[in-house]
């Protein structure tokens, strides 16, 4: 069956938003939000990537078979990679600060730091702040704690994009994201070296817990890691810096890594790299906040069936899964495509993700600070539907038009079969006239022999043969 070629257009166009297929990237971001793990930004070291998409958290999927889907109207505004993002308290804005940015023609660009994204009308903008100018940093991680109010700790600021040297800082910044308003905190206590490529979360006492990254060494003249022992605390009640040594199992150092906030206040760390850019060991940790000091372990079944050393991915918490994003892998230097699931109840590496009843019900807690609300669920949800609907429309209409113009040609078909059949039915309806005029003369003639025998008189010659100046009879016969 013939399909026109603005069918197959349309499919594409719908396969391409339905099933995209996102480039290999590291550096980016990742936020939960209405049961979605949305990717923002990255670096893929091909061509910049602007697009915004997400994994269904509602399907199930494994490594080898994700299923992401575009966000049409979601594209960032600039190419952006060591940035962080920040999801409000409502759920409903993401907050993209820092990191190196670049425009749509190629060219570095850090005229806007910050970033807003509404997610029910999946628009960017860039807010009005209030207060002190938002810094130019890299590598940073913020938080945001039950206020509404985000912290920003330290950072990288690249001053020479030859060979990509720059500044580390050790100040902390605030933002309210109710009244709009950045500050600069005056802070107390043992004040942290500079430092950038950390991890951070915030406890619910709320104290931030920053682990690992890089620091200036003893002269001040290079970098060197944090000792993973070492773990600064802020609190944001106070504003009060301390520090602590914890203890336990022997972790290594390291920076580019993740971490996620378990319900139960264990810190899990995931990946990373050293100063020479080499794997790290453990791949993953836990380190337990309800004990003073805290103390580092390494689950038993964290190295079965694990992911391959890589640096520069994103973790989330999902119920009971850490997922894990895309990154870096540090021994082939090649980008990931794959997500990586952590069982956190049973401390497992698995290969598939099973939806369960458990992951419809609400529950802030397990979903960590990328939770979901109901009214924004159905505001996204409503959005999806429209672009299925719309998909499904487009798609029964070309059914249509198609079978339009199918049953237009097949009626001109059988139109053109009756005028030939009705020709041909004329034609013999000529002959058999004709054939019926020849029997009446014939029967003419036999009736006047006859009557002349009858009489005496001698019989009437034989008729001759067909005359062609006899027009009417001549042309019934060369038609025969």
């Amino acid at each position: 069956m013939y399909l026109p070629p603005i069918f197959f257009t349309l499919l594409l166009l719908i396969n391409s938003i339905l099933c995209y297929n996102p480039l290999n990237r590291y550096l980016h971001n990742s936020i939960i939000i209405d049961n979605r793990l949305l990717i923002l930004g990255g670096f893929t070291n091909t061509t910049g990537s602007y697009e915004l998409f997400y994994l269904n958290l509602l399907k199930p999927f494994d490594n080898n078979n994700l299923t992401w889907t575009l966000i049409p109207e979601g594209n960032l505004t600039v190419y952006v990679y060591r940035s962080t993002s920040i999801l409000s308290t409502d759920n409903s804005t993401i907050y993209l600060i820092g990191g190196v940015k670049m425009n749509q023609n190629g060219y570095y660009d850090f005229s806007n730091p910050f970033y807003t994204y509404n997610y029910p009308t999946s628009k960017w903008d860039t807010p009005k702040i209030i207060g002190n100018g938002v810094p130019i940093r890299q590598s940073i991680e913020g938080v945001i704690d039950n206020f509404g109010i985000i912290y920003l700790f330290g950072g990288y600021n690249v001053t020479n994009f030859t060979d990509f040297t720059g500044e580390l800082y050790n100040d902390i910044y605030s933002f309210n994201t109710v009244s709009m308003a950045w500050t600069t905190l005056s802070t107390s206590g043992d004040i942290p070296k500079p430092c950038s490529g950390y991890s951070a979360n915030i406890l619910p006492n709320g104290y931030i817990v920053y682990i690992g990254g890089v620091e200036p060494n003893a002269l001040n003249i290079n970098f060197t890691l944090v000792k993973i022992n070492n773990i600064k605390l802020f609190n944001t009640k106070s504003y009060k810096w301390s520090q602590m040594n914890a203890i336990g199992d022997i972790v290594d150092s390291r920076t580019s890594h993740n971490s996620i906030l378990t319900p139960d206040g264990h810190i899990i760390i995931f990946g990373g790299r050293t100063q020479e850019y080499t794997s790290v060991s453990p791949i993953l940790a836990l380190l337990d906040t309800n004990t003073y000091p805290y103390e580092w372990s390494i689950p038993g079944g964290a190295s079965f069936n694990s992911p391959p050393s890589i640096y520069g991915s994103t973790a989330n918490l999902y119920y009971n899964y850490m997922i894990i994003t895309f990154g870096r892998n540090i021994n082939t230097l090649e980008y990931n495509s794959k997500v990586y699931l952590y069982d956190i109840k049973s401390n497992t590496w698995v290969t598939s993700f099973v939806p369960t009843n458990t992951l419809t019900t609400n529950n802030s807690t397990n979903i960590n600070d990328s939770s979901t609300n109901t009214t924004n669920s159905s505001k996204s949800l409503a959005i999806g539907l429209g672009f299925t609907i719309a998909a499904i429309i487009i798609i029964i209409s070309c059914i249509a038009i198609f079978i339009i113009y199918r049953r237009k040609k097949r009626e001109e078909m059988m139109k053109k079969k009756e005028a030939i059949a009705n020709e041909e039915e004329t034609g013999e309806r000529d002959i058999e006239t004709g054939e019926r005029d020849i029997e009446t003369e014939e029967s003419d003639i036999e009736t006047q022999t006859n009557e002349g025998s009858e009489s005496g008189a001698p019989p009437n010659p034989p008729n001759p043969p067909p005359n062609p100046s006899d027009n009417r009879l001549f042309r019934i016969l060369i038609f025969i």
